[in-house]
């Protein structure tokens, strides 16, 4: 048994949804001699755009990452030495030596480095300077704090409405994780359902999975309801289940969505009353009020009929 949450979300509020898809920006280094400023340089990269980075032109420099390293790319005429060893990849740029003087490398170099399951795009400008530490980060970190900003001081039934409202209408905050899907169910007779994408909240322990539903076969109109997505197959540990409309009639379709509450965040939530609208619903539209719920049971033809779609 688990508390559910059912939150309606009218149709009223398509008005006002923009339906823009927010791209991140991404940053572009230039790879000519131009260094950046002094204080420019990060020690910490990220794996969403390539970065620009210092490095000790006469020490051994160092490349840590939290997971194994599997590779470093770079150009090997350069007279780079690369050496990995775990978690961690030591640098060296090769010093020349004419007549009593030495000749320090001061060309900028591009690294790729697999850490993990991700790549790190960097270019090194090489300085006299002490040996560098460079940390490889999955951003996790950031991202977490981020949201724990957005939803700090806000009560459970306010954060649940947030994340609805953010993600159908598009607002989605650069902090949440986007996981793009097309996976289908068939798990009704009446609609086919198809699951676009999930959204991760880090650190508030919320996922939102989001559905859109339409009419399969000569089915002319049909009626839905939040308790038909308690399915096993379609919500893990969910708290929350919205849709955009409840009756889908020829050429309709309806987004739907599901909040799951994460392991991070897993435990009891009582509500201090009915959850409040996102607007005011049509008229004849009930409000479904929380309580327990048991999960249906789902039989061995629906089962049999998703996985058979799945193999399609």
């Amino acid at each position: 048994m688990f508390a559910l949450l059912v939150a309606l979300l009218a149709p009223a509020v398509a008005h006002s949804a923009d339906h823009v898809g927010i791209e991140k920006q991404k940053t572009t280094v230039d790879t000519s001699n131009e260094k950046p400023a002094e204080g420019e340089f990060p020690t910490v990269v990220l794996p969403e755009a390539a970065t620009a980075i210092r490095l000790s032109s006469s020490d051994i420099n160092r490349i840590a990452c939290p997971s194994e390293i599997s590779e470093v790319l770079t150009s090997t005429e350069k007279g780079i030495t690369v050496k990995i060893t775990g978690k961690d990849a030591f640098v060296k740029f090769k010093v020349v030596k004419k007549g009593d003087k030495f000749s320090y490398s001061s060309t900028p170099t591009e690294f790729y480095v697999v850490c993990g399951d991700k790549v790190f795009s960097m270019v090194a400008f090489p300085q006299r300077v002490p040996s560098q530490t460079i940390r490889l980060s999955s951003g996790l970190e950031k991202k977490i704090r981020e949201n724990l900003s957005l939803y700090s001081g806000l009560p459970f039934e306010k954060k649940v409405l947030k994340a609805i409202r953010e993600v159908y209408t598009e607002n989605i905050p650069d902090s949440y994780t986007i996981n793009k899907q097309e996976k289908r169910f068939i798990t009704f007779k009446e609609i086919l359902l198809t699951l676009k994408r999930t959204v991760d909240i880090e650190g508030e322990g919320l996922r939102i999975k989001e559905y859109e539903a339409s009419l399969r076969g000569a089915t002319p109109e049909f009626k839905m309801n939040e308790k038909m997505f308690l399915r096993a197959a379609l919500a893990e540990n969910p708290i929350a289940i919205s849709l955009e409309r409840h009756i889908l009639r020829t050429g309709d379709s309806s987004r739907i969505f599901v909040v799951e509450q994460r392991a991070e965040r897993q435990g009891p939530h009582k509500l201090a009353g009915d959850l409040p609208m996102l607007d005011q619903p049509q008229q004849g539209q009930p409000v479904a009020k929380p309580g327990l719920q048991k999960d249906p049971p789902v039989n061995r033809t629906e089962q049999d009929g998703q996985e058979t779609d799945d193999e399609r």
